[in-house]
């Protein structure tokens, strides 16, 4: 049953991912184009709210990445529009700075707790 459960989460992301085939213009996706920073900056917020939600790294990072994600699936259904690795990229370096950046300032031995009043 697990392995149907995987298998059907696994075809719908592709299926997601995969789109329709439009009719649209040259597709211009750069890596440094004008929303990769926004990428970075909202995946670096997230990744640090993260960060106290979980105190393991990994399960930082995936939740950080979450909104990330939905919004590249959403992207993906809309005309003229695709699934970008790019933004995913931007979004994971984010998250994981975010995270990292998180665990240094907000944990229990960081440099909050090193330098209090």
């Amino acid at each position: 049953m697990k392995i149907l459960a995987t298998s059907l989460a696994s075809l719908s992301i592709f299926t997601a991912l995969a789109g329709s085939a439009q009719a649209c213009g040259h597709y211009n996706d750069d890596w440094t184009g004008r929303d990769k920073a926004g990428h970075f900056g909202v995946s670096f917020a997230l990744g640090a709210g993260a960060s106290r939600l979980s105190d393991d790294t990994w399960t930082a990072f995936g939740l950080a990445l979450i909104p990330g994600l939905a919004k590249e699936v959403y992207d993906s259904q809309q005309d003229c529009n695709r699934f970008s690795w790019k933004d995913m990229g931007w979004n994971a370096a984010g998250a994981y700075l975010g995270v990292r950046t998180g665990n240094w300032l907000l944990g229990p031995t960081s440099v909050s707790y090193v330098r209090a009043f």
